[in-house]
């Protein structure tokens, strides 16, 4: 009876996330499927299965790497180089930070370790539509509007706060007498961190890195402020497509498939040790 029991729960439980999955999954499959359709196709009837309920077009992707190739790619390969170097940028200066707070105690008045953490990570529930127009002002000033630097640092600024937060509690958590042991063998506290701190700290780093990059490739709002042309990152250049007369929805949503594969690519390749971080977390 007990081994019945365990068997239809374990059924249940597979149909559910089943079900689950194909929940998840149904809008990436809408969005693939519209970008091989015609606007007959979209504006009619739903249609389904490419080939039985409508027969599919390559129209829209002829588009993004034919006619709109150049402005398509100018897009996406500035999101990415932004989005890279913000990320690096704030996982450095973040976990540089997270560690300080995590290994020494600070007092700045009344504040501690912790209210200091808060206050960094309190600059990420700031709209930011708040400092639009201080930002779109102080850009112009020092010339970085439309400006790839501009966008990195504007992102790395963004970004750090939620590294120190994501850091803080990991860097806690390494034992710090392994650092003492390891200084007692003769190793500097760079090579401490270098050689010990930082190998375990690898699925905290990979979460940070991949949340970081996740904010700066779908940022919109600060970017089609800061930007107009040569800066203009992958958001922009979609919207851009949206606010024409007539939306071509195929041609929106190809650029959408696209736009799901770097970070689904950043995510596969730090996949281990996001992984292993969640398995320790679990012991």
């Amino acid at each position: 009876m007990k081994s019945s029991n365990v068997k239809w729960g374990s059924i249940l439980r597979i149909a559910f996330l089943t079900l689950w999955m194909l929940f998840i999954l149904f809008p990436l499959y809408w969005t693939v499927i519209t970008s091989f359709k015609v606007p007959t196709d979209i504006y009619g009837q739903p249609t389904y299965i490419p080939g039985i309920d409508f027969t599919p077009t390559t129209s829209a992707w002829t588009y993004l790497f034919g006619e709109g190739k150049d402005r398509f790619l100018m897009g996406f390969m500035n999101s990415i180089l932004i989005g890279l170097i913000s990320s690096f940028f704030a996982l450095v200066i973040g976990a540089m930070a997270a560690y300080g707070l995590a290994r020494y105690k600070y007092k700045y008045g009344p504040m501690r370790n912790d209210d200091i953490a808060f206050t960094i990570l309190s600059q990420r529930m700031m709209p930011p539509i708040v400092a639009a127009i201080a930002l779109f002002i102080m850009f112009r000033f020092f010339g970085l509007l439309d400006t790839k630097l501009g966008m990195i640092i504007i992102y790395t600024w963004m970004n750090i706060p939620i590294t120190v937060f994501l850091l803080k509690d990991y860097f806690a958590g390494i034992s710090a007498d392994l650092e003492h042991a390891a200084a007692i063998d003769g190793y500097s506290k760079f090579d401490q961190i270098r050689k010990i701190v930082l190998p375990l700290a690898k699925p905290g780093l990979a979460s940070a890195f991949l949340l970081s990059f996740i904010f700066a490739w779908n940022e919109f709002l600060i970017a089609l402020i800061l930007t107009f042309q040569d800066a203009q990152t992958f958001p922009v250049f979609i919207s851009g497509l949206n606010a024409q007369m007539e939306p071509k929805w195929s041609i929106i949503s190809a650029t959408g498939v696209v736009a799901i594969l770097p970070p689904t690519l950043i995510a596969i390749l730090m996949d281990k040790y996001i992984v292993s971080g969640l398995l320790k977390e679990q012991k």
